[in-house]
């Protein structure tokens, strides 16, 4: 996780030449989609930030959708996350970003949604399009620009008691290859 999270600056670099294929590629939850965009951004971009925004899309990939089940119950999660109860969720403000609040509404062992404050605008992690992306267009750009924002989830994942285990990759063909029969799969449902 540290090396993919380490790559997030040089992505945003060379994020704005290409941002439209770039941002599918890195959340798209189609791999078919993210394969095509990844095909016309080798002519314009190097290995290294394509393997980058390939490794964030891994990262994207691996934290839970909502709603989701948690491995503890809602009590537990509040006392190991640092929660404290504000209505009907449990909220904690980022120490590396206190304009940032996370904030999840649970029943039990049940999370139904992440919500993400970030200077007193609410967006809920799961797009309206959960289909289509990983997390909120909103949010991707707010991972990108706030570094304590995704690491924060992640570790918010792991109180769940949730597993995160992202798969990484060291060149483009690597990650091509390991989703080679899944893509086909994708493109075979297309037609």
């Amino acid at each position: 996780m540290v090396s993919a999270l380490a790559t997030i600056p040089l992505l945003k670099q060379h994020i704005d030449s290409e941002e439209d294929l770039v941002r599918i590629v890195v959340n798209a939850r189609s791999r078919v989609e993210a394969n095509l965009a990844l095909g016309m951004l080798r002519e314009s971009m190097t290995e290294r930030v394509l393997v980058a925004a390939l490794n964030l899309r891994e990262v994207l990939d691996s934290l839970p959708g909502y709603p989701c089940s948690m491995a503890i119950d809602e009590g537990t999660l509040a006392k190991v996350a640092g929660l404290t109860k504000d209505r009907s969720s449990w909220t904690k403000s980022l120490d590396d970003d206190p304009d940032i609040t996370l904030s999840v509404s649970t029943a039990g062992n049940f999370c139904f949604d992440l919500v993400v404050g970030i200077d007193g605008r609410s967006i809920f992690w799961t797009p309206t399009s959960a289909e289509d992306d990983f997390v909120h267009p909103d949010l991707l750009e707010a991972c990108l620009d706030r570094p304590a924002l995704l690491p924060a989830v992640i570790a918010l994942t792991e109180d769940m008691g949730l597993v995160f285990n992202p798969r990484f990759y060291m060149s483009v063909d690597d990650w091509n290859l390991d989703h080679l029969q899944e893509s086909f799969e994708d493109f075979q449902a297309i037609f």
